[in-house]
């Protein structure tokens, strides 16, 4: 039996690299050496080419007819993990103190966590080590990884996660420092429900609606950004105030989301248009003119009516929440897959004659295909690495409110310890059950170890984009704050957790 000194030292070696990474991002953004626009740059070139070109160098070799069975137990662990966050987050909402335009945020904060970049280079550098098998495992680790990054794609973004978000900056919901002011615990929806229906007390009602002239501002508002003309320069300025690790890739997704949710001005009366809407887009666009349009010029600003396909229309507007799941990283998985269980492809890529495949090959003595996987090898290198550069960067923008007194405080702290102690306890035992169970490989190390540790990472920081997109003034102090205690956190719990971890295996 190992030592509990060696464990703390297996557990926190291979993290220092990570965090010196990690401390360079924070250190070069902090003297504006890597400014937003390179990190929006360098976001794209990880999300879209690196860390797809490092999952597909892992899947294909990785993954074989006798492990695939590990989908179904890990895509399970996944959303287990994220339910069991949603139910922390709405009871700590109920019993603390959030700010009211706070209410959904601290939901997904709770429920949905960082499964990207962090994940993947703890698993690569633990699994180089005893007791895994170096020459196997890591490529394991990251395949397994790469399962949870797709159930994250699809709460996020297909489920709805992040379109929820706008649920706090809706019409009557109070901004600014009206949101800070506390109310009791049957103001809060559930607390609600429970004073109504089972304690049969009466709710406080107090007006927190804005006044008709601002929702119908705010309706106008949401009719324009549906329009073509006033969409991207609504949404782009909200995506310069704030510039994150993965902002432009994420971005999009957010604009295709926020579509799904608001039927089109011009989907129900495509020729009838209100002039004041016009003149109020008009104002948005372009702030610093305030003639409004002449009724020469409106017409020319209406885009063409769409052609009429009822059941065509009908279909793609069914398949269309399908779509914002099309990402790179879920394309190459989708590929990578059967590439890796269909032997005859698998042996043009790598050598499967070790597996009972066929034996093809080069001239040089290498399956045909070797060079791709070299490319892919070579390009995944550097997803890690700078992955790790960008979430320090992103550590340096966070901005904190002033005075900390405004903070949520006591619900900061137990969200904290929800994700970064409670809910990897509940991980660890649920892994065990699984094992005892049959439903995972007692021998299989790196599946054991990424479904343990991927239940300990703090939130992802997509969140902070879509919510700066939502808020009014594109800021997100409070998510912010959640964000930093969390990440300061990890480093502490990643190191425990990895520690557990490998005492268990």
């Amino acid at each position: 039996m190992a030592s509990a000194a060696f464990l703390i030292y297996s557990g926190i070696m291979p993290l220092i690299k990570t965090f010196i990474a990690i401390f360079f991002g924070y250190l070069i953004a902090k003297k504006d050496m890597f400014p937003p626009a390179a990190s929006r740059g360098a976001s794209c070139v990880t999300m879209n080419v690196s860390l797809p070109a490092l999952i597909f160098a892992n899947i294909v070799p990785a993954f074989t007819p006798s492990n695939i069975s590990a989908l179904g137990p890990l895509f399970l662990t996944a959303f287990t993990y994220e339910g069991i966050g949603f139910l922390f987050g709405l009871f700590i909402r109920e019993v603390c103190y959030v700010p009211r335009n706070f209410w959904q945020g601290i939901i997904i904060v709770t429920g949905m966590s960082n499964w990207g970049n962090l994940p993947n280079a703890v698993v690569l550098s633990v699994t180089e080590q005893a007791p895994f098998n170096p020459a196997t495992d890591p490529a394991l680790g990251v395949s397994f990884v790469s399962i949870f990054i797709v159930s994250y794609h699809l709460t996020f973004w297909v489920a709805g996660a992040a379109h929820s978000l706008s649920w706090d900056y809706l019409p009557g919901v109070p901004q600014g420092e009206e949101a800070e002011r506390p109310v009791s615990w049957k103001e809060k929806p559930i607390g609600k429900l429970i004073a109504r229906y089972l304690l049969r007390n009466e709710v406080p009602s107090r007006s927190l609606n804005t006044p008709e002239k601002d929702i119908e501002s705010f309706k106008d508002e949401k009719r324009c950004i549906g329009e073509p003309t006033c969409a991207l320069p609504a949404v782009q300025s909200r995506a310069d105030n704030y510039q994150d690790v993965d902002a432009d890739s994420d971005v999009q997704l957010t604009r295709r989301t926020s579509h799904l949710s608001a039927t089109s001005f011009h989907s129900v009366h495509p020729t009838a248009v209100n002039t004041a809407t016009v003149s109020r887009c008009a104002s948005m666009m372009h702030p610093s003119t305030s003639a409004a349009p002449t009724l020469h010029e409106i017409p020319s600003m209406i885009p063409p009516a769409a052609p009429k396909f009822p059941f065509l229309q009908r279909v793609l507007k069914t398949l269309k929440p399908l779509t914002v799941v099309i990402t790179p990283i879920t394309l190459t998985l989708a590929i990578s897959l059967p590439v890796a269980l269909i032997q005859d492809l698998k042996a043009l890529f790598v050598d499967v004659s070790s597996e009972g495949g066929p034996s093809w090959h080069g001239p040089d003595g290498r399956p045909p295909l070797a060079f791709v996987m070299d490319t892919a090898q070579f390009l995944g290198n550097i997803a890690v690495p700078l992955a790790l550069v960008l979430l320090g960067a992103s550590f340096a923008r966070l901005r904190v409110p002033r005075p900390l007194s405004r903070l949520p405080i006591m619900a900061m702290v137990l969200v904290t310890m929800a994700k970064l102690v409670v809910l990897p306890v509940i991980g660890v035992f649920l892994i065990q059950s699984m094992v005892k169970a049959g439903m995972i490989d007692k021998d299989a190390k790196a599946e054991k170890f990424v479904a343990m540790f991927l239940s300990g990472t703090p939130a992802a920081v997509n969140q902070l984009i879509v919510t700066s997109l939502y808020s009014p003034d594109g800021t997100a102090d409070t998510l912010s704050a959640f964000l930093l205690i969390q990440d300061i956190a990890m480093f502490f719990s990643s190191a425990a957790l990895t520690a557990v971890a490998l005492l268990l295996l």
